[in-house]
Formats: C-alpha cells, structure tokens, sequence
C-alpha cells in the first residue's frame, strides 16, 4: 500500500510530544514536518533558536544550526521552518512566509495537512486547504485561565472549517462534540506517551533533596495554593519533607507564609530542559493538583523518568494517571485528600516503586508507547 503524504505543521509549544511521535510515524508514512518559528516563540521545549532570518519565508531546517539536536529524532532533508520574524501576525515579512508555505503545500499535493493546534489568525489563509486537514485538539475545552476572546475566535474558526480532529483523552469526546457540534465520524482518538527525551539529557538538580514537586506554569487552574495548604497539613507529621513549585508564572496567591514556614521552596522562571529532567529525577514524585484539565504534559515528563504523579480526577487526567497503577487520584479544590494522598506515597516506598515500575513497563513497550500510538495515528490517516 502506498503511504500517505503528510505535511505536519506543529509549533515549539508542543515539540515535546511532537519529536517522539514523528520518529515513529517516518517508517509509517511519507511525512514532511513544517515548524512554525515566531520571534516570540523560538525558545519552548527542544526547540532554542538564537536569532530567526531577517526574511520571512519557508527554508530547510539544515540551514538552522541551533535546530540540528532535531535530527536526533526525525529526518532534517524531510524538515521545514516557517521563518516569521515579524512582531505581528499580520506584519508584511510574517504574511510573506505563510504565503510561501501556502504556495509549498499546493505545489507537493499532500494527502492530509495536519495542524497541532487552532491556526491563529496570521495563518487564516492556510484554511484554503482545510478540505485535507486534521486539528489534534490538545485543548478540547479551553482552561478556564486561557478562554480569552481571541482564543475563542481561534477555535470557532478552526472547528467550523477543519473536517477531522484528534482528541488525546476520551473522557472529553462528548462534550467536544456537542459544544462544536461536530458529528461523531469527524472526530479520532489517541494518547501522549511519555516525553521521553528528557531521560537522554544531563539533569541540572536543586540543592533541596526531599521534596515532592510541582512543576510547569503557574496559572489559577493549576491548583497550587491548595497543593501548599495541603503541604501545611502535613508539615507537623513529616518536617523534613518539602514542596517545590518550579515554573513561570504569576503567583495568584499569598505563598509567603509557606515559604516562612520552610515549606515552600519556590523557583518562579521557566526551567531549562535539563533542570526540569532534573527537578523530577529527584523528587519523591510528581503532584498535579489541577481545578480543570485536558491531559497534561507534564505527567508525561514525570513518566519518562519513571515517576509516579498524585493528580486530581478532571479532564483526561483519569486516563493517564491511572489509580493505584501510575500514581495517586484524588478530588479537586480537596486540600485535606490530597494531603492523605502525599503521606500515603511519602510512607510506602514500596508503592512507589511498583507503580514506576508500571510506568516504564506500559509507556516504553507497551499499549502506551509512542509505536503503538503512532500505528493507530496511521490507520487514522488512511
């Protein structure tokens, strides 16, 4: 049979789940992987470019050399960079590239365009494809942090014209479609795997030693002043043992009297990918003490360095962090469950290593692997 050709336009945002994904899918089919570079955007994840080309346009990856740690997981003769380096998405040498990239698409006649994210409205012109196009929806709902009024016009647009979308949990399925009004046969499934990337690179640990760790951004969605009060419950019981919150942000609440009270370590900056391979080899586990979810990148960070995580049961959560298996669930905005859940990892080392054990079972080889995932996004395709 004849493989598919696929144009796969992704952002740095999401390169994390991107790389191993797209390693996989080589073999699978006859894939072109495009990156869409923004001034503003050129540091996230595995992607740091020191400076973009003055000209906007559409130019070979090989001749970006700060991208070439990218040949480590798919082919650079077979890799694009949409150079953007206007501040604006209308500015003129913005508008030039996406008209150039647009021109590339017509002129090699692939299969299936597929988008990881609602084209913003810079991109609107690559709609004109929207016929061949499929949307991973990393967000089927948007957070309550981010339903700004653009995001919402990013949405409408990109649900009422792409024909198939990709959903990564299926707890969300219904309620993605009723709220699009999308029928059943245009929506697919599949899953992250692990990030698995950070176990290759040199880790960068903290000076603090026993810890249990939030990291990523820092939003009112993500929980983390009921993850410190929870942390305050335990401290009589478990003196030693700290929280560290490490990621950027705005700090939405008062955290000054859990830092005096030496229960709070804060690192409040984006981490590099090296200490953020080694804030998590260090900690006892990972916790995610989300209000609402879709999936989360970071449990999948932990779980590539084979750690369990505590996290609430919203949104897909559920399905990656199963119960007893990868790490802990408890109910959301419960400061009290989530305190007996850290004490119940804190005081059962054995538990501990059963369920990393699973972890690295099931995710490297296993139903979970980014193989099995990209064989299913295959069949997808075709």
């Amino acid at each position: 049979m004849k493989k598919k050709r696929i144009a796969y336009l992704s952002s740095p945002f999401v390169a994390d789940s991107d790389m191993p994904l797209l390693q996989a899918l080589q073999g699978l089919t006859d894939l072109d992987y495009i990156l869409l570079l923004q001034q503003k955007h050129k540091n996230r994840m595995l992607v740091n470019v020191g400076r973009l080309k003055s000209r906007g346009g559409l130019y070979p990856m090989t001749d970006y050399p700060d991208l070439q740690n990218l040949g480590n997981f798919i082919n650079l003769g077979k890799a694009y960079v949409l150079n953007m380096p206007g501040r604006h998405d209308w500015s003129p040498s913005n508008l030039l590239a996406v008209l150039s990239l647009l021109w590339f698409l017509l002129r090699h006649r692939y299969d299936v365009v597929h988008i990881t994210w609602p084209l913003r409205y810079g991109l609107f012109p690559l709609y004109l494809l929207r016929k061949r196009m499929v949307l991973t929806v990393h967000d089927p709902l948007p957070h309550s942090s981010e339903d700004t009024l653009l995001n919402r016009l990013h949405r409408w647009m990109a649900m009422k014209l792409v024909p198939r979308f990709i959903l990564l949990n299926h707890y969300q399925r219904q309620e993605f479609i009723g709220k699009y009004h999308l029928r059943d046969s245009q929506v697919c499934e599949s899953q992250l795997g692990s990030y698995n990337y950070l176990a290759d690179l040199p880790p960068v640990y903290p000076e603090s030693k026993d810890y249990v760790l939030f990291v990523g951004s820092i939003n009112t969605h993500k929980g983390v002043d009921v993850l410190c009060q929870a942390m305050q419950n335990l401290h009589a019981a478990h003196p030693g043992l700290k929280l560290i919150v490490a990621g950027s942000g705005r700090m939405y609440f008062d955290a000054r009297p859990y830092m005096e009270s030496g229960v709070l370590e804060l690192h409040n900056r984006y981490l590099t990918d090296g200490e953020l391979a080694g804030f998590i080899r260090q900690a006892r586990f990972v916790v995610c003490p989300y209000v609402d979810a879709t999936q989360s990148g970071i449990v999948m960070s932990a779980f590539a360095l084979g750690k369990p995580v505590i996290a609430t049961r919203v949104g897909g959560l559920p399905e990656m962090v199963v119960d007893r298996r990868y790490g802990l669930l408890v109910p959301p905005k419960d400061a009290g469950a989530l305190a007996e859940a850290i004490e119940t990892l804190v005081d059962a080392p054995d538990l501990l290593g059963q369920m990393s054990s699973h972890i690295i079972q099931d995710y490297g080889s296993g139903h979970r692997s980014w193989q099995h995932i990209a064989e299913e996004m295959a069949k997808n395709y075709r």
